[in-house]
């Protein structure tokens, strides 16, 4: 019950609706007697039928017959009682009675109990979905409510239990969390700190605000104290004490590595790379190699009080002292660039006798002030280096970072075999972020191939998609059998694969064939295809 719900009879025809209804009341209500009375009730509301008891006699004999052939009464899970009938979840499993039990036992167990944890991550792993949600009716509203409630709480103590030892588990929970309910503050504090744990102060950041101005928006409320002195501590004013974290493993870019820290380094740098190329991990992997020399963050959420938040990240990292910061802090609050004296100041902790690196994820959100920011700062500090991340050239177009020209564009190509092994080449294609999951569970590695190609192809025709659906089902292809498949003229399929290849999302071969270069992404776009749609596409690849 816990997700779409579909029932099919013998030979595949699917059961009335009626009688879909009937099934869903008596399982909402398992193990309880429901009388006739009060399941037409569900059923139909105000208008039953002429004789509403035939009906459901009628729907509840046709369930037995599909669900349970041959059974007869007598062994039916569906078990008739004084006036009425009964799920009994003693003869048929039921998912709704799992995560309630689930639910019970952990609510009277101790708090942070290993059992009790089990129990709240059962409730996880059964909801794949709201129950009953094409019934717009109060039983059903009333198990959607006791579900959400159910995998809420399930979510949030999974995620605080896991900030301390699985940061990256605990954001996803909160995350998951946030994006069912936008106004349970418990899980905005869960990512917060959880980012926090993973160095990831500005995202940490973020979150605040976000909370912040959903209840403003919504509520016109402001968040809790126990919210607000989270976001101080986080801000600087009370340090947040450090949290061990596993190292992430770092494989290859050892030339692009080298040529970034370079003495004397490269004035201004552009790092260019599609979504998933390592951008970020390049930057936080000179901040290990070159400490005290090199700092960084983001640009994704520089806006209103965060404006200066990616310039406080980095100075930060390069040891500049709580005078420095409190002046961003001041000029942030009140959302104005930075005087002439303030970036004297500002250049103090640049202007050393080392190269000194300034890296900006995101780049391409910083606003006309940060640039100019930045250019007066390259023009007074002759061994400050600026490197500038973002995903395609094309995304500064009318973009105040135009106006900051590069001295180099160095665009992340993908990782090769030599760098990682070749499994795990094959499963990812080199693709940095498929990397990292390419010893994953399959689950995990396909949802994050799926978000990558997505993200790549979001600029492309749609053509381009249907491309990577055709090589994800019938493996490599010529550019005229991709041109039959999807009735399109040649030179708009070969525009298709130039974009893809470009995205590192297909590899080419001789004779003008191609794949997908990532097993990952192949699994995770054929997935999208029903087995009746791959077995059409391979008859009609056949008779062509």
């Amino acid at each position: 019950m816990l997700g779409r719900l579909r029932v099919e009879g013998a030979g595949g025809a699917a059961l009335p609706r009626r009688a879909r209804q009937v099934l869903g009341v008596l399982a909402a209500r398992h193990d309880r007697l429901v009388t006739k009375d009060a399941l037409a009730d569900a059923v139909w509301g105000d208008d039953l039928p002429g004789n509403h008891v035939a009906a459901l006699e009628q729907y509840v004999s046709l369930l037995r017959k599909a669900l349970q052939p041959g059974r007869g009464r007598a062994g039916s899970f569906i078990v008739t009682g004084d006036g009425g009938y009964r799920f009994s979840t003693e003869r048929a499993a039921l998912d709704l009675a799992e995560l309630r039990a689930a639910t019970r036992r952990a609510e009277e167990l101790p708090p942070g109990s290993a059992a009790r944890l089990a129990d709240r991550q059962r409730v996880l792993d059964l909801v794949e979905g709201p129950p009953f949600e094409q019934e717009d009716t109060a039983w059903a509203a009333a198990v959607r409510l006791e579900v959400r409630e159910a995998t809420q709480a399930a979510l949030v103590e999974l995620g605080e239990t896991a900030v301390g030892t699985a940061p990256e588990r605990a954001l996803r929970l909160a995350r998951t969390a946030v994006e069912a309910d936008g106004y349970l503050e418990r899980a905005y504090r869960i990512a917060m700190r959880a980012a926090a744990a993973l160095g990831r102060h500005d995202e940490a950041l973020r979150w605040y605000q976000r909370c912040r101005a959903t209840l403003s928006a919504e509520l016109g409320l402001e968040p809790a104290p126990e919210t607000r002195r989270l976001y101080r501590e986080l801000v600087g004013l009370r340090p947040v004490a450090p949290r061990a974290t596993d190292p992430v493993p770092f494989a290859g870019r050892a030339a692009e590595l080298e040529l970034i820290l370079a003495d004397p380094p490269v004035r201004i740098l552009h790092l260019a790379g599609p979504p998933g190329a390592g951008k970020s991990a390049v930057l936080a992997e000179l901040v290990r190699r070159a400490p005290g020399r090199v700092g960084t963050g983001t640009a994704a959420a520089a806006v209103g009080p965060l404006r200066l938040s990616w310039l406080r990240s980095a100075l930060a990292q390069l040891g500049a002292g709580e005078p420095l910061l409190a002046l961003l802090d001041a000029a942030a609050a009140g959302s104005r660039t930075l005087t002439r004296p303030e970036l004297e100041d500002l250049a103090v902790p640049l202007d050393r006798a080392g190269p000194v690196l300034l890296a900006i994820d995101d780049a391409q959100e910083l606003d006309a002030g940060s640039v100019a920011e930045l250019a007066w700062l390259h023009q007074r500090c002759p061994r400050l280096g600026i490197v500038a991340a973002y995903r395609y050239p094309h995304a500064l177009a009318g973009r105040p970072l135009g106006a900051l020209p590069a001295d180099l564009v160095l665009r992340l190509a993908p990782l090769n075999p030599e760098e990682i092994g070749d499994a795990a080449y094959e499963r990812s294609g080199g693709i940095p972020a498929l990397v990292c999951v390419a010893d994953r569970p399959a689950g995990v590695g396909r949802a994050v191939a799926m978000h990558v190609a997505r993200l790549r192809t979001a600029w492309m025709p749609g053509g381009a998609w249907d491309v990577l659906r055709l090589c994800a089902a019938l493996g490599t292809l010529r550019v005229e059998q991709l041109a039959r498949l999807t009735g399109t003229a040649l030179p708009e399929v070969l525009d298709h694969v130039d974009r893809l290849v470009h995205a590192h999302l297909l590899a080419e071969g001789p004779g003008g064939h191609v794949r997908h270069r990532s097993g990952l992404v192949r699994d995770a776009v054929a997935e999208q295809l029903s087995t009746a749609h791959a077995t059409h596409l391979r008859d009609r690849l056949a008779s062509a």
